[in-house]
């Protein structure tokens, strides 16, 4: 049987940016491991599957896989997916459609608006709050990981951890956002740090600019053990991320908008948009929404 795709750089609104996105259309005939060797395929990031809902209040289900493993949620997946479908349900420029999708993880309400006709863009409400679920292993090797100096890691006011809302990341503060480009991956170092029997993803941050009050961070990404040597969007990273700024960032009650930069050192700029809610010191809810561009579709025979 043939399937329909379409693919989407997300967390941008620009062609040959931001994160390249497969999504597989009518998907329910194909099983794990033809999924598996289609996102194999494709070598993207993300590939994700649209089929029927197992549960009664989604209207689609979403399976997501790297080119060697599956994910329970991811951010980009989910953001192109939305765009992809609302393209699908067709539309005029401007109007928005809400969509509940079921990924692994859990429900997750999501919108998106139509802005070209190849434009669209999307957000959602995270499946769960995020959480901090261990201490990074092995610190003393953080500076070897990266290649960088003891002194470029950030230990005051937002300290590294382990945080999920949904995929394990360890989130790694550096001083200064030029350290970003200096970045040089030791597999083995890595390895020690991130590896092991319940290996995360390495999410790197920065201030964008050197003004402790701004609201705007700059990343990177990285996960060789999940077939992805650097991610040039990550939205389930943000959603961690989240977490942390929540709890170290210094933000009062109310809403906070924060913006992410991310795949600038890839030549794949990319922007995350979070909003955080904090009611009495506690991170109550939280959105991530981008754009995405359409490049291609075709048919898998």
């Amino acid at each position: 049987m043939t399937h329909r795709f379409v693919t989407f750089d997300v967390f941008t609104d620009q062609a040959f940016s931001g994160n390249p996105l497969a999504v597989v259309l009518a998907a329910d005939d194909l099983d794990d491991e033809a999924m598996q060797l289609i996102a194999s395929e494709f070598n993207l990031s993300e590939t994700v599957f649209v089929t029927e809902p197992q549960g009664r209040e989604a209207d689609y289900g979403l399976r997501i896989f790297t080119p060697q493993s599956e994910l329970p949620f991811a951010g980009h997946p989910t953001v192109g997916a939305t765009i992809a479908l609302a393209f699908e349900l067709g539309g005029e420029p401007g109007q928005r459609r809400r969509l509940i999708v079921e990924e692994v993880v859990g429900d997750i309400i999501c919108d998106a608006r139509i802005n070209s006709e190849r434009n669209g863009s999307a957000r959602f409400f995270l499946p769960a709050m995020p959480k901090r679920v261990s201490d990074i292993q092995n610190p003393e090797r953080i500076a070897e990981a990266f290649g960088l100096e003891a002194g470029d890691f950030l230990n005051a006011p937002v300290k590294d951890g382990v945080w999920s809302a949904g995929a394990s990341i360890g989130i790694i503060p550096l001083r200064y956002a030029d350290k970003l480009a200096e970045i040089e991956i030791n597999r083995e170092a890595f390895e020690a740090v991130f590896g092991g029997e319940n290996p995360s993803e390495a999410y790197v941050v920065a201030k964008a600019v050197s003004d402790e009050h701004t609201h705007d961070w700059r990343a990177r990404m990285f996960a060789p053990h999940l077939g992805i040597d650097e991610d040039p969007a990550t939205g389930s990273a943000v959603a961690a991320f989240s977490g942390l700024l929540a709890e170290q960032g210094g933000f009062g009650d109310g809403e906070h908008s924060i913006s992410v930069y991310q795949g600038i050192e890839m030549g794949r700029p990319s922007l995350i948009r979070l909003l955080i809610q904090i009611e009495n010191g506690k991170l109550v809810n939280a959105m991530i929404g981008g754009d995405a561009v359409k490049v291609s579709e075709g048919v898998l025979i």
